[in-house]
């Protein structure tokens, strides 16, 4: 148990040392956020759900809208200060006081697949199904606490990757391919007067640049992040049940760490992580400073480089519930996101080990590692259109995988987006072709 506690807090402290640059993950924006500051869905989008430089300072700051005095009313609260939007007599001060939202920020968000699929045995499929229907909800109480869910009305397939046969009896985490709330969590910003920010709840641990949902592709998720390893169902972007500290320093540092609660074992798991930007909109939502008269690729140029690390333990449950032939696991990883201009390049690698992914009674460790490369070019109004290619691999306990994947998407709303994907994948197994056309919505 020292051994193992030692092992955990090296992993951690190997990541600070590393690197003095943090890089947080959290939420995704929803329209809710549009409406409560009454701002377009561009404000934060270039294409949705991938979120621009002040998205991404907007959820580095916990849902509090950059450049906003702390404790002032956004434009939603000030509204209902003035007794605005709900008659020409009421006063609404009174949610205003309360920290309360005159309206309920809630959004809707679906899509629908028309996927054709060859795999290595020649076998042909089309099938249109609708991928998922989900409910969210978040904002913040007067600046000083933030929440976020997310409830799954419904979703087809498997959307964590988990793939194992038996979900109930392996899965630390439900599964997100029945009704139930991937996420909920609340941060109280800046505690007791600190920078720091405690976060609470059911949330994607804060490891790599881009969360599940922050990509312009609708289907595939990155294999540095989705991938698994034997009967494991572990994978760095699934939700956790987790305690986590973060901050964002000198305004283009932003650092975290946490632990996460693991069912059915007395054991916590412990991961940090960490980025640095540099050039572009800093973390506070500041926007650098151009001299028009002498420009540089500098004015321009924004690259981000994160670190980070998880340690942790699972196994397999039993017909009690009671968790044996232990897996003990890390994974440390590098990412890198660089915005020149209209073009975004994104670069990401894990590696790790699992003392037995198998959860066998004899143990048979296994290193692991994935590369994710995507480069995507934003062609710009009124086109709307981002054309891209992303290339991925992952390591197995079959043989390495490669996926090739070209892919172009278009808004014709900014609430709306239509995308076309072509997936081929080399794998072990043999090869697998899929074209897939989607349509997302948020609401």
């Amino acid at each position: 148990m020292l051994l193992r506690n030692c092992r955990l807090v090296l992993v951690v402290l190997v990541v600070l040392a590393v690197s003095p640059f943090f890089r947080i993950g959290t939420a995704h924006a929803i329209p809710a956020f549009s409406r409560l500051h009454k701002t377009e869905c561009s404000t934060c989008h270039t294409i949705y759900p991938e979120l621009n430089e002040f998205g991404e300072a907007f959820r580095k700051l916990n849902y509090v809208y950059p450049g906003k005095k702390k404790g002032a009313p956004t434009a939603g609260e000030e509204a209902a200060k003035e007794g605005k939007g709900a008659g020409k007599d009421a006063d609404n001060e009174w949610a205003f006081l309360s920290g309360l939202p005159l309206i309920l920020p809630v959004s809707l968000t679906g899509t629908l697949d028309l996927a054709y699929d060859e795999d290595a045995f020649q076998k042909q499929k089309l099938q249109l199904s609708a991928r998922s229907l989900r409910l969210q909800a978040g904002g913040t109480f007067r600046d000083l606490v933030a929440f976020y869910i997310t409830y799954n009305l419904y979703t087809q397939g498997l959307q964590t990757g988990t793939q194992i046969n038996s979900l109930v009896n392996n899965t630390n985490t439900p599964p997100n391919n029945t009704p139930n709330i991937s996420e909920m969590y609340a941060v109280w910003n800046q505690a007791f007067g600190s920078p720091l920010n405690l976060k609470v709840g059911r949330m994607e641990p804060s490891l790599s640049l881009w969360k599940r949902s922050n990509k312009v592709l609708t289907v595939p998720a990155y294999a540095s992040t989705a991938y698994l390893v034997g009967n494991s169902p572990f994978s760095l972007d699934a939700p956790e049940d987790a305690a986590e500290i973060n901050a964002v320093l000198f305004n283009r540092l932003f650092v975290a760490g946490g632990a996460v609660n693991r069912n059915g074992q007395n054991h916590y798991d412990g991961y940090g992580s960490a980025s640095f930007k540099f050039g572009g909109t800093d973390y506070k939502g500041n926007e650098p400073e151009i001299d028009l008269d002498k420009e540089s690729i500098w004015d321009y140029l924004a690259i981000t480089w994160g670190v980070y690390g998880y340690s942790g333990r699972n196994g397999q449950f039993d017909n009690l519930g009671i968790v044996s032939n232990f897996n003990d696991f890390y994974r440390v990883g590098s990412d890198i996101d660089i915005l020149y201009k209209r073009l975004h390049v994104k670069g990401s690698g894990v590696f790790g080990n699992d003392s037995n992914p198998q959860f066998s009674t004899t143990p048979v460790s296994f290193d692991s590692h994935a590369y994710t490369f995507e480069a995507e070019y934003y062609l710009g109004a009124p086109i709307n259109v981002i054309p891209l290619f992303r290339y991925e691999y992952q390591s197995s306990l079959q043989g390495g995988i490669h996926r090739y994947i070209p892919g172009i998407a278009y808004t014709p709303l900014q609430n709306t987006k239509l995308t076309l994907e072509y997936i081929y994948t080399d794998a072990p197994e043999g090869r697998n072709r899929t074209t897939v056309a989607a349509l997302a919505f948020s609401l």
